[in-house]
């Protein structure tokens, strides 16, 4: 089973942007950074709860994508 996650109509627009799933990390990283930036924008207005769950989210994602690109880097150092 796939996870789903609910994204608020006032974020909508971001999934507009959105890498492929066959985008590299380096791609993937750039998009959640932009995409965290965004909803932290937004965390004293009024999607303030919903920006701050969305945020855990693509914070979660971002150090995972982390993760995969410090070991593409070890993978080719070695």
């Amino acid at each position: 089973m796939t996870d789903r996650l609910f994204v608020p109509a006032a974020f909508v627009h971001l999934l507009a942007t959105m890498p492929p799933a066959s985008a590299t990390p380096w791609d993937r990283e750039h998009w959640l950074d932009i995409a965290y930036s965004t909803v932290r924008s937004e965390f004293c207005g009024p999607h303030d709860m919903e920006a701050m769950r969305l945020a855990r989210v693509f914070l979660a994602a971002l150090d995972a994508t982390r993760v995969e690109i410090e070991n593409a880097y070890l993978a080719l150092a070695a």
